[in-house]
């Protein structure tokens, strides 16, 4: 009876799925974002941990969240541009109490929204020396989930997800000074905490800085990463399994950058994709750290094998007739989630100059857009949201 009783509780373990990328993948579920409103496409698109339900924002100022089957069920409209969102740790549409996020829209405070009704949990103002509100560009959850870390210019704000208002934020101060060498510059674009050494996370800047920190020791920087390359930082990620690599995206480049943290003179390895873009090109990391996968200006779904260190790509697919900038694998089943669309623009590009202007004052989310000048599209765009079959 033991014995019996061990085995079914073993059998009811979830366990790694099996992909198949030698094959061609099926689409099991597929929404446009053109099919909800006109002329948008998704900004991004992001699974809940457990992939119940699908939280996207989009150029029309709505945070989306669709069900598992891509079916609408929420649309919450919001006053301004949305600069980002993410989901709450424990969000799940089986646990209605977890089930919300956070979001950044310009102009007002940060808020957890209810992801099942809309409506606004609590708000956290952040403010400037001029009583204005910040809208942070980055938010990530610390591991223990009561914290929220919003990354704005030259600092990142420390709130209490249990406290609510004005007075319980703590704002560490990248760079103190113009003249501080020491510190972290610009607009903190991305933030990432290791889930193997608590307490310690990496912050990505449109400056084209990372730097590794520690939440016992507030702003002072615990290390520097050189060697990163490309016009600013998107996106930041511990390997799922190996707290000593992390990965790093940046716009105007055309590789994912791997860094070993215990030597961060240099990048210990270059995934190469296309993505000579100022759109955000995210990637999506396989929660048993096997795969990690990618997109590209162009469409293609790339993967590779990071289990053991050696990077071999696996899989190198056009899936989608424009920029494909979203990409997550399911933990349970062999399923992976891709969203495209962009702007259409003419080749000639403004100065990088201009960039910082451009990322404070861009009327989208501080510089995650192309730095071109618009003008009519060339083919029909593909604004697809799909999840497709690896089985």
């Amino acid at each position: 009876m033991a014995q019996g009783a061990e085995a079914e509780m073993a059998s009811q373990w979830p366990t790694a799925p099996l992909y198949n990328f030698s094959s061609a993948p099926r689409p099991k579920a597929t929404i446009a974002a053109a099919s909800l409103s006109s002329a948008i496409f998704f900004r991004n698109a992001r699974w809940t941990p457990d992939c119940t339900a699908v939280l996207t924002t989009a150029e029309d100022h709505v945070v989306r969240v669709l069900g598992a089957d891509l079916s609408p069920s929420l649309e919450s409209r919001q006053p301004d541009a949305v600069h980002a969102a993410v989901w709450h740790p424990a969000a799940s549409a089986s646990t209605p109490e977890a089930f919300c996020f956070a979001a950044s829209v310009r102009d007002t405070p940060v808020r957890l929204v209810d992801a099942a009704d809309g409506r606004i949990r609590a708000s956290y103002p952040i403010v400037d020396h001029r009583e204005r509100f910040i809208a942070p560009h980055s938010l990530a959850f610390n591991v223990g989930a009561d914290k929220l870390y919003c990354g704005f210019e030259n600092a990142i704000e420390v709130v209490d997800v249990a406290s609510p208002g004005y007075d319980n934020h703590e704002r560490l101060k990248t760079n103190v000074t113009r003249r501080d060498k020491g510190g972290q510059k610009g607009i903190i674009s991305a933030l990432s905490f290791s889930q193997h050494n608590v307490g310690t996370y990496a912050a990505g800047s449109f400056n084209g800085s990372v730097v590794l920190y520690d939440e016992d020791t507030g702003a002072r920087a615990a290390a520097h990463l050189d060697g990163v390359v490309g016009g600013g930082v998107t996106q930041l990620a511990y390997h799922p399994l190996d707290g000593n690599t992390l990965f790093v995206a940046s716009r105007r480049s055309n590789a994912l950058q791997v860094f070993d943290l215990r030597d961060t003179s240099a990048p210990v390895a270059r995934l190469e994709r296309s993505a000579n873009t100022n759109q955000r090109i995210e990637f999506g990391l396989d929660p048993w750290g096997r795969y990690l996968a990618s997109g590209d200006e162009n469409g293609t779904l790339r993967v590779w094998d990071i289990s053991d260190g050696a990077f071999t790509l696996l899989l190198e697919d056009k899936l989608h007739e424009d920029a494909l900038h979203s990409v997550q694998l399911h933990p349970y089943k062999p399923l992976v989630l891709t969203a495209a669309g962009s702007r259409a623009y003419l080749q000639n590009t403004v100065d990088d100059a201009s960039s910082d202007e451009f990322d404070s004052d861009s009327e989208s989310d501080g510089g995650d857009d192309e730095l071109l000048a618009p003008t009519t599209q060339r083919k029909p765009p593909d604004t697809r949201l799909v999840v497709w079959d690896f089985e």
